[in-house]
């Protein structure tokens, strides 16, 4: 469990949306991947300590909907359903950008298309083959970061590697954008963080949950920080930090400047192959999210209805019209889309974690007498508080940025439009209430 945790938060988020964070903030990359460390630690510190004490089938949805209200359970339901299809409509286009390695002269969009297409095929087939190939991409993906972990530090050690572009030879080499080009550059860095919620969804299937889950948490936490961080020391110190863009993955062009261009494309393919497998499980985790949704009566009953192999047809083309209009637009939009997409879905991810943690503060004042585990990952009222100031320091900050304010201008849209349907369903269901007497 923990180390699937691990893969599971490791993405194409990571291997090419870090290129978006070390433009933000240079060398600073790898200070602003540890205080993104922190602020999960303190987020899946929350939700374990309400996980273990009430442990419960589904997502962290039914804790917040219990402690903060139907609006707040319907609102954060949908809003993670459309952070997955954005997510996947992101892995797409990172999947066409290394691809793209290969085949320069074939469109982006084109081969996002044919990517996404074939993910919703195969997940109109028997997924349960996926269990096995996801376990083994994620434990490929952290063997692919120890890998270049450790060829770069062999680099920087025997050819003296990092002598012509040391990021620590003074402050504005560590920070050539200042404090607010470390802040900025954290939407893009809580955006690789933003799988940690799968430890507490695979929660009720452990056998011992005071013991496995807080092992997995904190296995995850340490695991996945310190794989991020080492990883960012080492490419900014093999490359200039102002060269990466999200063109190509930032590793292998780390790892083709050093003049390895063999463990480059080899980089590539791994890294490809791990971004279809998450494709692949998100896209059906996605399905599986709307119908519970809808089996909590907070989704149209039609996704509730199935073929007799078990697919949910209709909840499995409403997923994938969405990725596919998601996917489409990078027709109108190649240059921006990458970054609206992962700017958009961190917003929800913020949304997500303030839920979470004002949710942990309303139950330690709820809680009953048994109720008596704590996460050690978090800081108990002082920690969720001061994650709460942080989070709210970090919206602040990235709406500097030109393409994250898109990214915040269409997760707005989203909350507005799932907040209205929040309107119509309630409205709906008192109706319902008032005919039910009658009938009687």
């Amino acid at each position: 469990m923990a180390g699937l945790g691990i893969g599971g938060v490791i993405g194409a988020g990571y291997f090419l949306g870090s290129g978006l964070a070390v433009r933000e903030a240079g060398p600073s990359v790898s200070l602003a991947f540890l205080i993104g460390s922190l602020l999960m630690m303190q987020v899946l510190g929350a939700m374990t300590s309400i996980n273990v004490n009430r442990l419960q089938q589904g997502s962290f949805r039914v804790y917040i909907e219990h402690f903060l209200g139907q609006y707040a359970g319907f609102l954060i339901g949908w809003a993670l359903f459309v952070s997955s299809i954005l997510a996947i409509g992101s892995e797409a286009i990172a999947m066409g950008v290394f691809a793209h390695y290969w085949l320069p002269k074939v469109p982006l969009p084109v081969l996002a298309i044919v990517f996404m297409a074939v993910i919703i095929v195969l997940n109109a087939m028997n997924m349960e083959i996926f269990g096995p190939i996801e376990s083994g991409m994620a434990v490929v993906k952290v063997a692919a970061l120890i890998a270049f972990i450790a060829v770069g530090a062999w680099v920087l050690f025997t050819q003296n590697g990092m002598a012509a572009r040391n990021p620590f030879s003074s402050p504005h080499a560590f920070f050539p954008k200042g404090i607010s080009g470390l802040l900025q550059s954290m939407l893009v860095v809580i955006f690789s963080f933003s799988g940690i919620s799968a430890v507490a969804m695979a929660s009720t299937e452990v056998a011992k949950p005071r013991i496995q889950i807080p092992r997995a948490a904190g296995f995850m936490v340490f695991g996945s920080a310190g794989l991020y961080v080492l990883s960012m020391l080492v490419l900014v110190m093999l490359t200039a930090w102002n060269t990466v863009s999200v063109h190509k993955s930032p590793f292998v062009h780390a790892l083709d400047v050093i003049g390895m261009s063999g463990a480059a494309s080899f980089f590539n393919i791994v890294i490809l192959l791990a971004a279809f497998s998450v494709m692949a499980a998100s896209y059906y985790t996605s399905v599986q999210l709307i119908v519970s949704l809808s089996e909590a009566k907070k989704g149209p009953h039609l996704f509730l209805r199935h073929a007799k192999n078990g697919l949910y047809r209709y909840a499995w083309l409403t997923a994938g019209a969405g990725c596919l209009l998601v996917v489409g637009l990078s027709f109108l939009l190649p240059a921006a889309l990458y970054n609206y997409l992962v700017s958009a879905s961190s917003y929800i991810t913020f949304l997500n974690w303030a839920l979470n943690l004002i949710t942990f503060l309303v139950w330690r004042k709820k809680r009953s007498e048994h109720e008596t585990y704590q996460s050690k990952l978090i800081w108990g009222v002082p920690g969720a508080y001061a994650s709460l100031f942080a989070i709210m320091v970090l919206f602040v900050m990235s709406l500097r940025v030109a393409d994250f304010r898109m990214g915040f201008y269409a997760a707005l849209c989203f909350f507005l439009l799932i907040t209205a349907a929040y309107a119509v369903w309630k409205k709906a269901g008192r109706r319902t209430e008032q005919k039910t007497p009658e009938s009687t």
